[in-house]
């Protein structure tokens, strides 16, 4: 969504980070949900591997070979992430086999509500500092 717009390297963390952490939410909510479903087994959302090896990968950008030193560096473009959704088969200590567990769900959404939050707030951060590059002024 926002790689139209961005295309530093921060901005498409924050933004790939934003999508994980949306999606982490819609599959909780979706846990929250099926607590009183029976057989139903939790979801997990997982990209931030992902996102930490992009990171390690920024640290050491890919040259190419050049025959003069004011030659123009392609920059290659870095691969997307894209979060995974696993289903977490662990036992049950229910009779119903329902692996949910209510407190550790809603524990789970705060604390993802507070992640998304400061993503949120490092992007808006991003915004002003490119909107103070174009205008001159915040």
């Amino acid at each position: 969504m926002f790689d139209k717009i961005f295309n530093s390297p921060t901005q498409t963390v924050l933004s790939y980070a934003l999508d994980g952490t949306a999606l982490r939410n819609q599959v909780i909510a979706n846990n929250i949900a099926n607590v009183d479903t029976p057989e139903f087994k939790r979801s997990e959302v997982v990209f931030e591997e992902q996102l930490r090896k992009i990171l390690a990968d920024e640290n050491q950008p890919t040259r190419l070979k050049t025959t003069h030193p004011r030659h123009i560096q392609v920059v290659k473009k870095k691969e997307s992430v894209r979060p995974e959704i696993i289903q977490v088969n662990d036992l049950s200590y229910r009779n119903d086999n329902n692996n949910v567990d209510i407190d550790v769900e809603i524990a789970k959404m705060s604390k993802n509500y507070l992640f998304y939050n400061a993503l949120t707030s490092s992007m808006n951060q991003e915004i002003r500092l490119l909107r103070l590059a174009i205008t001159g002024r915040s």
